[in-house]
């Protein structure tokens, strides 16, 4: 299939650029969380706490995720700025959502995270 859509491209085609969008500039301090989920994995992990995540405006700056046999594993740094809600309440929805799913979600501030694994 993707040999296909190749193939339909007219040689010589120049792909557009792809807009940026956001400011460009690191969120404020206490702005950025880390959002950690471990558990066995099942489909609908990913998208249960995604979902949530776009449900209160909670913009994911990176995401990371593995299985290690059959269990699930991810972290996941976003920006709270722009979020609809207190971090308590993400904090509070995104818990429940683990106990849906039969995982556990764990969320800190950033600033906490990193204070807690200095070594």
């Amino acid at each position: 299939m993707v040999r296909e859509l190749i193939n339909t491209v007219p040689l010589g085609t120049e792909a557009a650029p792809i807009p940026v969008s956001g400011t460009g500039t690191a969120p404020a301090s206490g702005q950025t969380a880390i959002i950690r989920a471990f558990g066995k994995s099942h489909p609908g992990i990913v998208a249960g706490i995604t979902g949530i995540l776009a449900e209160k405006n909670v913009d994911i700056t990176d995401i990371t995720q593995t299985l290690l046999g059959e269990n699930f594993a991810m972290i996941v740094i976003v920006n709270l700025a722009e979020a609809n809600c207190s971090f308590s309440e993400l904090k509070e929805t995104l818990a429940k959502k683990g106990d849906e799913l039969g995982v556990g979600i764990f969320s800190q501030h950033e600033e906490l995270f990193q204070f807690m694994h200095k070594v």
